[in-house]
């Protein structure tokens, strides 16, 4: 027998039904009627269609900036003034990028609506202030378009921090000089045997003038400075006249009106 495979003939395809008559029991195609109502998407399509996007008339960075600051009201002063700073940045690389008829629009409209009103960073420059001097640094024809008032804010607010500058904790730092020879005259005219108190007393006033001369006012260690030079000022003033403890008076009564002018210069 041949090992060859067998081809076997195709199955002959029934033709019967080919010539039936089409089917009576489906409706016939009729196009869409445009004046028919539409009805309103239900289920899953009536959940999942939402409004338009509104249009943004600021950067969104700005936007967000804005916000932040808006529900940063409430807070501690410390994060105000970090959200302060991180949009006077965004304000000075928007204006860095080169000014354009939507660059000066975004400043314009940031003034205008008050948005920038209360923010002011940890140095004391409000966004304000940045938003003018943004607006200032596009050149012509924008800077024509800069309101008085607003010029009137940016200088008030150099001013302020001129003099913030100029009262660095210069004059605390001579208070607290003044205090600590008063206080090393008096013990070098009448020596104090137990001493351990009193150098304790100006080694923590020192580290505490450290704190208030590097740090700029409204920021954690400049804060943490102020309340170490009053507590050990209070101390160092406390102390000697009520239990008679060797401690520097001169130099907690010196310490006091240093933290008060540190104060001040807060403020």
């Amino acid at each position: 027998m041949s090992d060859a495979p067998r081809l076997h003939s195709p199955t002959p395809r029934s033709t019967e039904g080919e010539d039936a008559a089409p089917r009576t029991d489906v409706a016939a195609w009729v196009p869409p009627d445009d004046d028919a109502p539409t009805l309103p998407p239900t289920g899953a399509f009536a959940r999942h269609r939402g409004k338009p996007t509104p249009h943004l008339d600021l950067p969104l960075p700005v936007l967000v900036l804005i916000e932040q600051a808006q529900q940063a009201r409430g807070l501690p002063e410390a994060h105000r003034h970090a959200v302060a700073e991180r949009l006077n940045a965004q304000l000075a690389r928007m204006a860095q990028a080169g000014g354009d008829r939507l660059v000066a629009d975004t400043f314009l409209r940031l003034l205008e609506r008050g948005q920038l009103e209360g923010l002011v960073d940890a140095k004391g420059r409000s966004c304000r202030a940045a938003a003018v001097e943004a607006l200032l640094s596009l050149g012509f024809p924008y800077a024509l378009e800069v309101r008085p008032e607003d010029l009137e804010h940016l200088r008030d607010n150099a001013r302020q921090q001129q003099a913030m500058s100029r009262v660095r904790p210069y004059a605390s730092m001579a208070v607290v000089v003044g205090g600590l020879w008063a206080q090393w005259l008096q013990e070098a005219l009448r020596p104090n045997k137990d001493a351990g108190l009193l150098t304790l007393q100006v080694g923590l006033t020192l580290m505490a003038m450290a704190a208030l001369w590097l740090a700029p006012p409204r920021t954690p260690v400049y804060r943490v400075g102020m309340l170490l030079l009053a507590v050990v000022s209070l101390v160092g003033v406390a102390l000697p006249l009520l239990a008679g403890a060797p401690m520097g008076i001169w130099a907690g009564l010196a310490g006091l009106v240093a933290a008060f002018l540190a104060a001040l210069r807060e403020g």
